[in-house]
């Protein structure tokens, strides 16, 4: 193998061990995490569990919020992961809207700035953990 590609690859490296963290987004562990259809429908409640707490997440819990329920910007002091098992929830995050469905896990760390709001036409049971 030529000398050269080894070089290159080298100097690549180097580059990157030096200017690589400058180009890190710092807030990046800090945005919310919203992934679509991450659990089946109807919702397994113990797949759930088991999925949050092989990530550290406590021992979910069910919560009702009745129709017209909303929240305005607050944060929580702990990390919130959540999934929905009936219903619609709106989750404002710095002026972006989050629609999260029965099934969609919607995740954030703690001291995240956030309005809430139950926009489904009845109540929604939102499972939800922390840490």
């Amino acid at each position: 193998m030529s000398k050269i590609p080894h070089a290159v690859v080298g100097a690549v490296m180097a580059a990157s061990a030096i200017v690589g963290p400058g180009w890190a987004d710092p807030d990046a562990d800090r945005r919310p995490t919203f992934t679509k259809g991450k659990f089946a429908v109807p919702i397994n409640q113990e797949h759930i569990k088991e999925d949050w707490a092989a990530r550290g997440y406590s021992t979910p819990k069910v919560t009702a919020y009745p129709a017209g329920w909303s929240r305005g910007e607050h944060t929580h002091g702990v990390s919130l992961i959540m999934t929905l098992v009936t219903g619609r929830m709106e989750f404002i995050f710095a002026g972006h809207r989050v629609v999260v469905e029965p099934g969609d896990e919607l995740l954030y760390p703690a001291h995240t700035v956030h309005a809430a709001s139950n926009i489904h036409d009845a109540t929604t049971q939102m499972m939800e953990s922390y840490k």
